[in-house]
């Protein structure tokens, strides 16, 4: 299976969540350098409005 976690190269959002009992994971890359990871349902939803706040913004989209 291939490597989904975004990179500067390949910049978005990647999110997983094996199991309902399982925690979900997720993290982002941006072409700016920025990024961000996080484990735990709550922590994963923050940081997926962190991206988007972040790709609303960047003038490197």
């Amino acid at each position: 299976m291939a490597d989904l976690a975004p990179t500067v190269d390949r910049p978005g959002v990647h999110v997983a969540k094996p199991a309902r009992d399982f925690p979900a994971t997720g993290s982002y890359a941006c072409r700016c350098g920025a990024s961000g990871r996080a484990k735990g349902d709550d922590n994963v939803r923050d940081l997926v409005a962190q991206w988007i706040d972040h790709r609303n913004t960047c003038p490197h989209r």
